[in-house]
């Protein structure tokens, strides 16, 4: 039976001193590119994380909490946990990824992307894209909402939402019922981007 409570106890103590911060942590990593988690770090992470979470968690404890008999007040107590363990280890990651791609930050601070394709894609608009494929074909297509770039570590797989023809090396028109091309990092060996011109633009929906 002690081993029993012992067990329980350890789990609770797990949930609530390492549970919020790899909330915090995988939250981030969605938002953000980011190297494979290391997990013979991810608990000491989780005791950081958790830790930072606590620092504006606790007055909010206190405030829902104080003087307060969980047993008469078991909503109030749920709230208040929801709040703390999940709630806020989810919103702060968000507003520090929202204020790192500020403008202003990005002015005053380089955020490290783990590899050049990353930091380009996250801040990269429409571009006319030329593709060198391995081959030594060209493929031409656009860059757009549309579009989608894989990150770190699946970096240098993408999809252009639409394919351009090429006449005498340069860019043309998009094809006829053209939906895009989905390209693998092995299919091609470098790529180059350009402005979208307003000509290319009027002919991009």
């Amino acid at each position: 039976m002690m081993g029993s409570r012992l067990d329980v106890t350890t789990v609770l103590l797990f949930i609530v001193v390492v549970f919020p911060g790899m909330i915090s942590i995988n939250v981030y990593r969605v938002l953000m590119p980011a190297r494979p988690l290391d997990w013979t770090t991810a608990v000491l992470q989780g005791l950081f994380y958790s830790a930072v979470n606590f620092v504006p968690g606790l007055p909010l404890l206190y405030l829902l909490l104080f003087g307060r008999d969980p047993l008469e007040h078991p909503v109030r107590y749920f709230v208040a946990a929801l709040l703390v363990l999940i709630v806020m280890p989810m919103l702060w990651p968000m507003a520090t990824v929202a204020a790192f791609k500020s403008n202003w930050l990005r002015s005053q601070f380089k955020i490290r992307y783990p590899t050049a394709w990353d930091f380009f894609f996250d801040r990269c608009k429409s571009s006319l894209v030329l593709v060198h494929m391995k081959n030594g074909a060209l493929l031409a297509g656009l860059w757009g909402p549309g579009s989608y770039a894989g990150t770190f570590p699946n970096d240098g797989d993408i999809y252009l939402e639409k394919v351009y023809g090429i006449d005498e090396g340069e860019i043309g028109e998009p094809l006829p019922n053209t939906r895009g091309v989905l390209l693998r990092k092995r299919d091609y060996e470098y790529v180059e981007f350009f402005e979208v011109t307003r000509s290319k633009e009027g002919n991009r929906e």
